[in-house]
């Protein structure tokens, strides 16, 4: 669509050229019609062929402007593919801090369970060193 709008403008600008000159031309028809013909068919193939020269330099920019954008696309996909990517490594990153954090609590709560009966035998073992210390008192 962008090209047919293209196209339209060139071809309008260069009628717009060509009607413009037109008037000059009919002046100097009147003073020389027999020269103006020739002059008139040159212009006119002059005209056509810086025509076609536009119309190839805009099918050349549209091919281009095609392929960057096709270019652009590919770039946001990729861009958007590596988001994602980089996403669900953050997701697996939390997911295993989080299931440490449980595990180290667990091992606590283990260790706090297992600290008690651990400081009870301490104590029964201090309890024995201090009765066999009065018992070796005793002894002397």
């Amino acid at each position: 669509m962008t090209m047919t709008k293209l196209m339209f403008v060139s071809i309008l600008a260069l009628l717009l050229m060509g009607f413009h000159g037109a008037p000059l031309q009919a002046q100097d028809a009147t003073q020389s019609s027999g020269m103006d013909m020739k002059n008139m068919k040159s212009h006119m193939e002059q005209m056509r062929a810086e025509m076609e020269q536009m119309q190839t330099l805009m099918k050349d920019n549209m091919a281009k402007m095609a392929a960057a954008e096709a270019a652009m696309k590919s770039h946001m996909e990729t861009e958007q593919a590596s988001m994602k990517s980089q996403m669900e490594l953050q997701q697996a990153m939390i997911n295993h801090f989080q299931t440490m954090t449980d595990h180290m609590q667990t091992m606590h709560d283990h260790m706090a369970m297992m600290s008690g009966p651990m400081d009870m035998h301490k104590k029964n073992m201090a309890t024995m060193k201090k009765e066999k210390g009065m018992v070796d008192d005793q002894k002397k």
